[in-house]
């Protein structure tokens, strides 16, 4: 449906992204993803054909975007882009309305097509009670939303956004990135959208390009494409690391105080542990944790000393022993309320061996403020 050959794109025939090989079909979305500066916005400019490219073709359906009258491609392509808008007093229909005008008349007169069409688009995104708000009096979550209807408007069969979530807070962005994803579905569009949140991009993505310094660094599925090494160096990670099994990043444990922190854990119990412990410093050493357990995926991302055994295998005495020479340099073991079986029972040992060396042992209550202090009394 919407395809690049070789493209180059950039400003004054200077190339900024070259060799550029994608291709979207209907109901798809692609995510283009990369650090600021790196020319996304001038890719989708170009896949638009507000740029010309500097050499290579975009291709909607088997015709060249660039040779397409405005009025034809208008038909076939929407555009939101980043720039907000000053519309003065328009109301939300008015500024739907607007994705009409391939199709009305000179006077830009709207037929009763017309109309139903924009109302469609309104609850296409969930935006019929905004259809008689003045725009300048909405949030950016709702002026998104009637930009995007505006889009649907034009019947389009590609949908291309320039980092529609700029602008908007947690809850805005998930609720656009899902609309997104339904919009593909339901209305069979080929969406082509930059974005920042890597997280909300593998979730709704059925394709990913990396840019890197000048070149598509990776193309693909994200769940093929997005580990470890690939993310860590799109964005020069030194102090985080990316997981591609939980799809985000983690803090590495380093630059740590002289505190050291042991942590019995398992079955999730220990992520927010975890999290705080690495946040603040603490040098963080933990097991005995099953290499199936998300609290050891979460563990060896930060790059903290794990102890570790094989999945679905009791812990073995090795293990044990290795995990009590832990123990025995630390200066306390915080304990989790993580599940007890069979295979993981002597974790219950090592807490009690703990408090027979002496070592003070804090039980975590689940609530990250209480073990604060009980630190803070501690060091």
């Amino acid at each position: 449906m919407l395809k690049t050959e070789n493209l180059a794109v950039g400003y004054n025939k200077r190339i900024i992204i070259d060799n550029i090989n994608l291709e979207i079909k209907e109901g798809e979305i692609l995510a283009i993803i990369g650090p600021n500066g790196v020319g996304k916005s001038t890719l989708l400019k170009c896949i638009a054909s507000y740029l010309d490219p500097i050499k290579g073709v975009v291709y909607l359906d088997s015709n060249v975007i660039h040779k397409l009258k405005p009025s034809q491609l208008a038909k076939k392509m929407a555009v939101v882009l980043t720039e907000r808008v000053n519309p003065g007093n328009l109301t939300g229909f008015d500024i739907i309305a607007i994705g009409r005008h391939p199709y009305t008349d000179l006077f830009g007169r709207l037929t009763e097509k017309d109309k139903e069409i924009i109302i469609e688009s309104a609850r296409a995104v969930n935006a019929l009670h905004l259809l008689e708000k003045n725009f300048f009096e909405m949030s950016d979550g709702e002026r998104q939303k009637i930009m995007i209807a505006r889009a649907l408007a034009q019947e389009p069969k590609v949908l291309i956004l320039d980092e529609p979530t700029s602008f908007l807070d947690a809850k805005h962005k998930i609720e656009l990135t899902l609309l997104l994803r339904k919009l593909a579905i339901e209305k069979n569009l080929a969406i082509v959208v930059t974005i920042h949140d890597i997280e909300l991009a593998l979730r709704i993505a059925d394709k990913i390009a990396l840019i890197k310094d000048g070149k598509i660094i990776g193309y693909g599925h994200p769940e093929d494409i997005m580990d470890k090494e690939t993310v860590n160096n799109l964005y020069d990670l030194k102090s985080a690391n990316f997981n591609e099994e939980i799809g985000y990043f983690e803090l590495k444990n380093e630059n740590t105080i002289v505190k050291k922190v042991f942590v019995v854990c398992g079955g999730g119990s220990g992520a927010n542990v975890l999290r705080y412990l690495v946040k603040n410093r603490y040098k963080v050493y933990c097991g005995v944790l099953h290499e199936n357990d998300i609290d050891y995926v979460i563990a060896k991302t930060m790059e903290t000393v794990v102890v570790s055994e094989k999945p679905y295998q009791p812990i073995s005495e090795e293990k044990f022993n290795e995990a009590l020479k832990y123990i025995k340099m630390c200066d306390v073991v915080i304990e989790t309320n993580f599940p007890i079986g069979e295979i993981n029972k002597l974790n219950l040992k090592l807490i009690g061996l703990t408090k027979e060396y002496g070592k003070k042992v804090i039980k975590f209550s689940g609530k990250i403020k209480e073990l604060n202090k009980q630190l803070l009394s501690l060091f």
